[in-house]
């Protein structure tokens, strides 16, 4: 195996901190997540083919933020998790950031440096996918273009390999469903609202990594 047949597939996360004696948001800001599943560029099309089989099989959608039950969290983690093909990898802040001071355009840059960095340079991966968050038809939106943008600067500093690509894709590609599961697993148990669901998976995440922020 070389490091070229490594890809990786990154969605994030996004969730407020909550009260842990009430369960309510606590104001206190958000946590950040960015999740990478990692596959053998060779096991690529046999993932996926596991995974829409997974879905035809449940008869509803992996996605984390679709999940609505208990029931359908473990029906869902089990099904991947019973996938052999893949590890993951996980980004996150260091606490609950307040928005003031802290806008989410910057937030997922600095994370998705770190990400890139050590995707590439630690784990030997040469190819990146991203869910895109760009408005259907219209080509490369703007917020797509920003995550190019932090490549650049990072093979500009020659923090990653000159040889490092990144595209998008919609939350169609179903290899994306898996870093939606880890991050949204991880999202929740960081901010309180489920302390449960990421020990499902949390097996399968050879590696957790903080982005440290100053205290305010």
């Amino acid at each position: 195996m070389t490091p070229e047949d490594l890809i990786a597939f990154i969605d994030e996360s996004k969730k407020p901190a909550r009260d842990p004696r009430t369960g309510k948001v606590s104001g206190q800001g958000d946590f950040y997540v960015v999740a990478s599943a990692v596959v053998l560029r060779g096991d690529v099309e046999m993932t996926r083919q596991a995974l829409t089989s997974a879905v035809d099989r449940l008869g509803f959608p992996l996605h984390y933020s679709e999940l609505r039950s208990g029931r359908r969290k473990v029906a869902a983690i089990s099904a991947v998790m019973a996938i052999d093909d893949w590890d993951a990898l996980v980004v996150e802040t260091s606490r609950a950031l307040p928005p003031r001071g802290h806008s989410e355009h910057h937030v997922r840059a600095r994370i998705l440096r770190q990400a890139f960095a050590e995707l590439n340079t630690q784990g030997g991966v040469f190819d990146i996918t991203l869910e895109s968050r760009a408005a259907r038809g219209r080509g490369l939106d703007q917020l797509d273009l920003k995550d190019h943008q932090v490549l650049q600067s990072l093979i500009a500093a020659r923090q990653v390999s000159g040889s490092l690509r990144i595209a998008h894709a919609t939350k169609s590609e179903p290899l994306l469903w898996i870093a939606d599961l880890v991050a949204g697993a991880r999202s929740d148990l960081l901010c309180g609202r489920d302390r449960e669901t990421y020990g499902l998976v949390s097996e399968r995440v050879r590696k957790t990594t903080q982005v440290v922020w100053g205290r305010p």
